[in-house]
């Protein structure tokens, strides 16, 4: 039985694609298919790393600011809540471009989230399992009674980690192979009752 939702934010609860990365990656010197958060807390300098960081929270925070509610994301979380379940964020992002973007919300607030885990807070990022950990302590529930819900392999490789139920939203995209494979795969956030809420 699902007793708590986790989700992603940048993607999944907001409209994908409001970070240019490609833009982001080269401003940054971050190599194809490196994480650009690993590539950062790699570098050697710790002026470097600061200075590259400041990039980082300068194109989220621009991003944040554009930011719009995915579609059905604030019914879907507002019927959850009504349901009983509880809902929370865990993102590879700054806590504060999660809550500029979500004043850009014209339903849903902080108040909404009973936990919001960002990279200050949730130990070793996503694909590690330990912000869905984290989340799952604080909601009170066991991991498997948790479902995931994210729009990248990352998402769903820490969801499964963890041991929680997965769910990949392709925001109408065709959906990449994952391993591990997610448990649903959706195309937006109304499906979402169909499994929470059968």
């Amino acid at each position: 039985m699902i007793r708590a939702v986790l989700f992603d934010f940048d993607g999944t609860l907001t409209r994908p694609e409001a970070i240019d990365f490609p833009a982001l990656r080269a401003r940054l010197g971050v190599p194809s298919g490196t994480p650009i958060l690993e590539f950062i807390q790699a570098l050697p300098s710790a002026e470097d790393r600061a200075r590259r960081l400041r990039i980082l929270e300068d194109f989220e925070a621009a991003a944040a600011r554009a930011s719009v509610p995915n579609e059905g994301a604030e019914d879907a979380v507002r019927l959850m809540r009504d349901r009983g379940l509880k809902i929370g964020i865990s993102s590879r992002n700054s806590r504060s471009s999660i809550d500029t973007a979500l004043e850009n919300f014209s339903v849903l607030s902080q108040a909404d989230f009973e936990v919001i885990l960002t990279r200050e807070n949730s130990g070793r990022q996503k694909p590690h399992p330990d912000g869905a950990l984290q989340a799952a302590r604080l909601f009170g529930v066991s991991p498997a009674e948790m479902l995931v819900v994210g729009d990248f392999v990352f998402d769903i490789a820490a969801g499964h980690a963890a041991g929680a139920v997965t769910v990949l939203i392709t925001n109408g995209a065709p959906p990449a192979p994952m391993d591990p494979p997610p448990d649903y795969t959706i195309r937006a956030l109304a499906e979402l009752a169909r499994i929470v809420l059968a």
